[in-house]
C-alpha cells in the first residue's frame, strides 16, 4: 500500500509490479535530471529507508506504525528535500508533483 501511494503521488498510473521489477523499472525511468526523475529518485529512496526503518521497528521493538504513518514520512522527506535543493522551473506537470508531494513550487517559466 505504500509504494502504490508513492507511485500516485509520482503521477505514475499502472499496475504493480513483483518488487525485482518495480527497481528495474524505477532504475530505467528516473535517469537523468528532469525535475519528474528527480522526484522518482528521492520518493524510491525515502521509501526504502522508511520501509527498513519500520521493518527493523517490528522485528526488534514489536512497534507497527501505521501505512499511512510510513507515507506520511516518506512524503515529509521528498517534500523536505525538494525544498532544499535548487529552484526548478514550473510547469503544470511539475505543478502536479509539487501539490502531490506538498512541496514548495518553483519559479514562473
Amino acid at each position: 500500500m505504500v509504494w502504490r501511494e508513492v507511485l500516485l503521488m509520482c503521477n505514475i498510473v499502472r499496475p504493480l509490479l513483483p518488487w525485482a521489477d518495480e527497481v528495474l523499472w524505477m532504475s530505467t525511468h528516473a535517469r537523468g535530471s528532469a525535475f519528474h526523475h528527480t522526484v522518482r529518485r528521492l520518493a524510491f529512496a525515502a521509501t526504502v529507508y522508511h520501509l527498513w526503518i519500520e521493518r527493523n521497528r517490528r522485528c526488534f521493538k514489536n512497534v507497527f506504525l501505521p501505512y499511512q504513518e510510513i507515507i506520511r514520512l516518506v512524503k515529509q522527506d521528498v517534500s523536505r528535500k525538494l525544498a532544499s535543493g535548487n529552484s526548478y522551473p514550473r510547469c503544470e506537470r511539475y505543478h502536479s508533483l509539487c501539490v502531490n508531494w506538498g512541496a514548495p513550487l518553483g519559479e514562473d517559466i
